[in-house]
């Protein structure tokens, strides 16, 4: 009897063994959405000011209204993105995602360094989902981008032009911060202007050059004034009409002054694309996004693209939401005209050296408004973009 009960004993101290072991492994489950513990998510950015105190709002509403994930933000000075990304996911380590300019997510691209984007973005323009394709699969969401819009003062324009050629017509001065490719691309392109044909770079084509020219003419003929004050001699009321990125509407609007806005689109029709560089995207680690935390981090992307989440980073921060529905029920003549500006963007892809062609230009066109001579900037660039092109063949 005593030997049966020492048995007994044996197994019941054995049978509470194991079910304090199994407890302990079931404790809290930081990978596991509604396990637990929260799954951690780990956000790095590199935003400043209000933009930087919206972006953490969204996470701070984030996590009060799912409690199975906990966003954890952690501003990184841009130039630092990329080398520490790298470096964490060495050890395993680093964010599962990271928000960035274009350019940023491009170089974590080439290094492996983000995964296939899980958020739904089917909502996002076609152009801008381009921007982050790469051999036909997006690699990041695009969340918010600047496009440049002609403004104009209501008091020194009382009905607002047709066309670019109508402002050329009755001699009226727009002003300009400056020459740059980007910002001047749907006008650019309107007039032929090119990057490249069959993935052979032109930059130094006819078409360039002449776009040069007749820029260069307006400049000689007060049409165009070039200056990095433009914006405050617009709304000083020096000039009528403003050509800048649409982002600026918010400093406009502090400043104050009855201004209104035309896309190109509307001035130049569906050859006045632009182009959608200045491309903010929202993008997850090839290291970190493991199945268990696919689902956390999915929830978190696809909170941060919802349309009042990138209402609330525009009024920060002044930048676009590339999102179609927000533009659904636009009752503004700006909001219009941005989506305007979206639908008809030039379609260009992130894995093409276009990109890099664009970088080529722009340089050469601020060489070009310092006093360089056009023909020896557009030749040398044009050398460089086809030792580029032959590299990457």
């Amino acid at each position: 009897m005593e030997k049966r009960l020492k048995a007994l004993l044996c197994i019941m101290i054995i049978i509470l063994s194991l079910t304090a072991l199994t407890a302990c492994s079931k404790g809290p489950s930081p990978g596991k959405p509604g396990g637990d513990a929260p799954a951690v998510i780990s956000v790095w950015y590199s935003l400043d000011g209000k933009e930087e105190q919206a972006l953490l709002a969204q996470f701070a509403r984030i996590n009060k209204e799912y409690p199975e994930v906990s966003v954890k933000g952690e501003k990184i000075a841009e130039a630092d993105i990329v080398q520490q990304v790298w470096n964490y996911q060495a050890g395993a380590e680093g964010p599962e995602i990271v928000i960035a300019r274009r350019q940023i997510l491009d170089a974590l691209y080439k290094k492996g360094a983000v995964s296939p984007v899980l958020a739904d973005i089917d909502s996002a323009y076609p152009a801008a989902r381009a921007v982050f394709t790469y051999n036909k699969q997006a690699f990041a969401a695009p969340w918010l981008t600047d496009v440049p819009l002609l403004y104009y003062r209501k008091d020194k324009v009382p009905v607002p032009p047709a066309s670019l050629a109508e402002i050329w017509e009755k001699h009226s001065v727009i002003a300009v911060p400056g020459l740059n490719a980007s910002l001047l691309s749907p006008w650019w392109r309107a007039e032929g202007g090119t990057l490249s044909a069959n993935g052979v770079p032109t930059l130094d084509s006819q078409k360039n050059r002449a776009f040069i020219n007749n820029f260069a003419a307006l400049r000689q003929q007060n049409q165009v004034l070039l200056d990095s004050a433009a914006l405050a001699r617009f709304a000083g009321g020096e000039t009528g009409y403003l050509l800048t990125w649409a982002s600026d509407s918010t400093r406009l609007t502090n400043i104050g002054g009855n201004w209104d806005c035309l896309s190109f689109y509307s001035l130049l029709g569906a050859k006045g694309q632009v182009l959608l560089d200045h491309t903010i995207g929202i993008a997850n680690s090839s290291i970190k996004t493991i199945p268990v935390m696919e689902s956390a981090i999915r929830l978190v992307e696809e909170e941060l693209l919802k349309p009042a989440a990138e209402e609330a980073m525009f009024q920060a921060g002044g930048r676009l939401p590339v999102n179609s529905a927000y533009y659904e029920s636009a009752a503004k003549r700006f909001q219009s005209e941005v989506a305007l500006s979206l639908q008809s963007a030039w379609y260009l892809e992130g894995s093409v050296n276009d990109w890099t062609y664009l970088d080529l230009l722009n340089s050469s066109w601020q060489n070009i408004a310092g006093g360089a001579n056009m023909e020896s900037e557009l030749a040398r660039i044009q050398q460089d973009a086809s030792d580029i092109g032959k590299q990457t063949k």
